[in-house]
């Protein structure tokens, strides 16, 4: 065998290894819909654990989000490796837009409460 087939045939495995793009984006948006969920753990868990994690909501979904479009953008073309990115950008946004109508809801209720 050739050096030239060696490198060839080095080559081929190379290309055949699929991209993994849109992993990052699916997990902080996975992350950020999992943070939401924690203060309603149970009460024997202790509160820095149940309310803590709030706070880190927006920046998951925002990092979700924006590394959701990065990727698609990388992946013109390539159908498949653009469903992770979709699918981090759709629950970042999601884990955004719940936060937001909660935060609005809460703000309602306490007006609605003082009048």
């Amino acid at each position: 065998m050739s050096s030239v087939e060696q490198t060839a045939g080095s080559n081929e495995q190379l290309t055949v290894r699929p991209h993994r793009r849109g992993t990052t984006s699916l997990a902080l948006g996975a992350a950020a819909l999992a943070m939401m969920m924690c203060p309603f753990l149970p009460a024997w868990v202790p509160n820095w654990f149940r309310f803590f994690p709030v706070y880190f909501i927006a920046p998951a979904g925002i990092g979700a989000v924006v590394s959701g479009l990065v990727a698609l953008r990388r992946a013109r073309g390539q159908e498949a490796t653009a469903s992770r990115a979709r699918a981090g950008v759709a629950l970042g946004t999601t884990a955004m837009v719940l936060s937001l109508a909660v935060i609005v809801w809460a703000i309602w209720a306490l007006k609605q409460a003082y009048r």
